[in-house]
């Protein structure tokens, strides 16, 4: 898996869509009602590595300070919120405290045990541990080479899964990032190895029905996920549910290439970020207030949509009032006039929230 040679650029709606149902998928895992859903952090994690692959690929410039301004500033705004809530008002969480030592750690993405789970004080940052560990071994990566960046990184991450198979670690970080769910990067790197290559394919007239039958694929992936917490438990997580959300992946995005999508979803991939992080205290209060959560009904039913709706609106007045601005600050103040000094050019951005 070398570097590939920059594809004709696409306005990547697929990459939105595919986040936006991620996230949605993760909003359902924490409706009461339903508790599955949990596969959206599989498919996070593979267009985590595709999107990585793909930015990377004419420059690595800025690239760790651009991935701190895409995580950090929201999550960290997140994490000192529900501090502050914990300690004021600790009735409103149910097992989170004001532990000082603990919101270190969480901004310091340290993985620490909380109860019966390794979480941070913001519930979901746990996955941001991950990532940023992704992040930091491709940086590693590409400071070696960045043209065999992709194998290298890799051959990183497939090296420490293989020991957490092999070995059992008493170390906590140990058993942490030597977890098979880091396959799912190595998968999303690879999928976007395939997409690279189908430049030609893409660009050409017709292929109408190439492009369904990828599509066709893509949504019988879909429609796997649910079933693979009980299919593909015996295969591990990084295998039952990494190789299906890689297949939903480069399915979805090499067929519907060229494809605009409806402005909505495209909208709600946009603020997905601010939709996984916030969603689960949007419900907690959502519930609170009207209790409709509380036991299984036709009221509960009938809310579900209200609930999905509330908390879709919530991110994107997050993400365009907070997480847009605060990004464009940040990258005018730390990466453009650095730039221009520097004289170093910088890839653009693009749609895909590089």
């Amino acid at each position: 898996m070398t570097s590939v040679a920059q594809a004709p650029a696409d306005k990547l709606d697929s990459i939105q869509m595919l986040r936006a149902i991620a996230a949605l998928a993760v909003v359902f895992f924490h409706l009461p009602l339903f508790r599955n859903g949990d596969w959206g952090v599989d498919i996070f994690f593979v267009i985590s590595g595709f999107i990585m692959a793909m930015v990377t690929t004419q420059s690595g410039s800025h690239f760790f300070t651009k991935r701190l301004i895409r995580v950090v500033p929201l999550y960290w705004l997140g994490t000192i919120g529900v501090f502050c809530v914990a300690l004021v008002l600790p009735s409103l969480l149910d097992n989170t405290r004001a532990d000082l030592t603990g919101l270190v750690k969480s901004l310091l993405f340290i993985p620490y045990q909380k109860g019966e789970f390794v979480q941070p004080l913001l519930y979901l940052g746990w996955t941001l541990n991950f990532e940023m560990f992704f992040y930091a071994v491709f940086a590693l990566s590409m400071a070696v080479s960045h043209r065999y960046r992709l194998l290298i990184c890799s051959g990183l991450l497939l090296g420490l899964v293989m020991l957490g198979q092999w070995l059992t670690f008493e170390s906590l970080l140990a058993r942490f990032y030597t977890q098979q769910i880091l396959l799912e990067f190595v998968l999303g790197m690879g999928c976007y190895a395939l997409y690279a290559r189908t430049a030609t394919w893409r660009a050409a007239p017709g292929g109408s029905a190439g492009r369904a039958a990828l599509v066709l694929i893509g949504l019988l992936a879909l429609a796997y996920m649910p079933l693979s917490a009980s299919l593909g438990e015996d295969a591990g997580r990084g295998v039952g549910r990494g190789i299906p959300a890689a297949i939903i992946v480069i399915s979805l995005v090499v067929g519907l290439s060229r494809t605009s999508l409806p402005k909505l979803l495209v909208l709600i991939g946009d603020a997905s970020y601010s939709l996984y992080l916030f969603h689960p205290y949007v419900l907690k209060v959502f519930n609170k207030v009207f209790h409709v959560f509380d036991a299984p009904g036709v009221l509960a039913y009938v809310m579900v949509p209200v609930s999905i709706g509330l908390c879709c609106a919530v991110a994107i007045a997050v993400y365009r009032l907070v997480e847009l601005p605060l990004t464009r600050w940040l990258r005018v103040r730390l990466i453009d006039r650095r730039t221009v000094r520097g004289a170093t050019p910088v890839a653009p951005a693009g749609n895909a929230q590089s």
